[in-house]
């Protein structure tokens, strides 16, 4: 039964109490699917407590001829794949140890009914059906609530603190750029992608946010620490607005028929936000914006934007002047 359900030869099962405790482990290695707030809060730093190195994995990227080293102890978050699992059978004597984390009920039918069906068939798909192979290969359960080891305590659970890194608990400040363009600014927003990559690349502080429907969503999805805000009526900006503040502003302007009658309002826009703007060299901001006084004026070349943007994110007093110098233009 075991070799049709798993579809492989499986070797016998062995003790729990034959496993090789976590901390003697060669390597820890933690497999997840993406980043995720168990894994940061509980799992990872559960894991970097114990003494060995950790190394986290994409789950959903098979692995690499020799990816796993005898001694590794492995540790499934929610979620195994069928080319980990083989990889694991392969050389499961060979590992220091292995456990199955769970942070949430995906085993227990009558609480996936209460989900929406698509994940509700993911859990059903990559964790319930996988109970009996996770057992057959004596992993450990380790979970996240003590509700979870009551439930499941015919497995003998550990329960993992939640412990997150002071780093989360106190980010170091955030430079917020925002770009608020609309979507008659498709031409800009697809310009803007290869200026944030290198910022984000070079920089761990800024964090961007710009609008856009779906599409923009998926563009910008590939970048780290980007926000896509979905677009909203006027008088739902100006509330939004008026209650966050960004760091700075956007507002790069390419050659076209109708870029030529736009009117300098981004300028408006970000001066409320208490931002300081970077502009277009052109009209409508040249001869509007004074460079470097309540403003800052680039030519339209990618290189600049991004050392303006990583210049600027690093001088918060000079931000600071050239705001309030926008400011006292309007009394």
């Amino acid at each position: 039964m075991w070799k049709r359900l798993l579809g492989g030869k499986l070797s016998p099962p062995m003790d729990v109490g034959q496993l090789a405790d976590a901390g003697q482990a060669k390597r820890l290695l933690m497999l997840e699917e993406g980043a995720t707030p168990s894994g940061d809060y509980i799992l990872g730093p559960w894991l970097a407590s114990l003494g060995p190195p950790v190394v986290r994995l994409d789950a959903r990227q098979p692995p690499h001829t020799g990816q796993i080293e005898p001694g590794d102890f492995i540790v499934v978050q929610r979620y195994l794949h069928a080319p980990w699992r083989h990889a694991i059978e392969r050389q499961r004597r060979e590992l220091g140890g292995l456990a199955w984390f769970l942070d949430d009920d995906l085993l227990d039918p009558a609480a996936l009914a209460e989900l929406a069906e698509p994940y509700a068939r993911k859990i059903r798909q990559f964790a319930t059906s996988q109970r009996p192979w996770f057992e057959q290969m004596a992993a450990q359960w380790w979970v996240a609530t003590e509700a979870l080891a009551s439930k499941y305590a015919q497995m003998r659970p550990t329960v993992l603190p939640l412990s997150p890194p002071r780093a989360l608990i106190d980010p170091c400040r955030a430079v917020r750029v925002v770009y608020h363009g609309t979507a008659s600014h498709q031409r800009e927003i697809e310009w803007l992608h290869g200026v944030m990559a290198e910022v984000q690349r070079r920089s761990d502080v800024t964090h961007f946010e710009l609008f856009g429907e779906l599409p923009v969503n998926r563009r910008f999805r590939d970048l780290p620490r980007v926000a896509v805000l979905h677009p909203m009526r006027w008088e739902s900006y100006l509330a939004y607005t008026a209650s966050r503040t960004a760091d700075i502003g956007l507002a790069p302007l390419l050659p076209s028929v109708f870029n030529a009658g736009r009117g300098p309002v981004k300028f408006i826009d970000y001066t409320r936000q208490g931002a300081l703007g970077l502009y277009s060299r052109t009209p409508p901001y040249e001869g509007f914006v004074r460079d470097r006084v309540d403003g800052v004026l680039l030519a339209q070349d990618a290189n600049a934007w991004v050392e303006a943007i990583l210049h600027w994110a690093n001088d918060a007093d000079g931000r600071a002047r050239c705001v309030d110098a926008a400011r006292a233009r309007f009394g």
